[in-house]
């Protein structure tokens, strides 16, 4: 689960999750419960009728609630199926792709892991890319979890960012920093013509 910053409120519960499972089972625990919520984000991410099933308002809470009941029921870890009925019963269901992506960070910063995506224009070949992965952990000093993500509008180059550090070599930001010296040349020329 990559991306944008969590929620406040998905910060809030998330930190509160990972408090909890951490005093009932330690780092082992913590990941476990990482693990099966972030494949229960990616499944309430995909699936439009889990999604819409829980945030109905039509729907009695009670139906509500014996289907959280058959879906966390000996399948999930006891405190996350707890704090998914909790989540149920606040109306903060809507949240959970929040709340998994702030834990995720929580999980990557206990661990020492740093969260490194890398942007190319076109896929790049996978010895390459192990050679850039193998750079990057060299690097940051800590376990690099790489992502790789192919977006066209960079034209070329690459864009990697680590934590929250972008270094951004990419083709259309150097187009835009060469038009931006254009135009500040023809600004200082007029000035000294006039």
């Amino acid at each position: 689960m990559a991306g944008s910053q969590a929620s406040t409120g998905g910060s809030i519960y998330a930190r509160a999750l990972a408090e909890a499972v951490e005093s009932e089972g330690g780092t082992p625990l913590l990941q476990d419960v990482g693990s099966v919520l972030d494949s229960l984000c990616e499944a309430w991410s995909q699936d439009r009728i889990l999604r819409s099933y829980f945030l109905a308002t039509e729907i009695a809470g009670a139906q509500k609630r014996a289907a959280m009941d058959s879906l966390v029921g000996g399948r999930f870890p006891a405190l996350l199926g707890n704090f998914l009925r909790l989540l149920l019963k606040r109306g903060r269901l809507a949240i959970l792709p929040e709340i998994g992506e702030a834990f995720q960070t929580i999980l990557d910063e206990k661990l020492g892991r740093v969260p490194v995506t890398i942007t190319t224009a076109v896929p790049v070949p996978e010895s390459d890319f192990k050679g850039w992965k193998d750079m990057i952990r060299g690097a940051v000093g800590g376990e690099a979890v790489v992502d790789h993500v192919v977006n066209p509008d960079i034209i070329a180059g690459a864009i990697i960012r680590v934590g929250d550090r972008v270094i951004d070599g990419s083709a259309r930001r150097r187009l835009a920093d060469l038009h931006n010296r254009i135009i500040q040349r023809g600004m200082q020329r007029h000035a000294l013509q006039s």
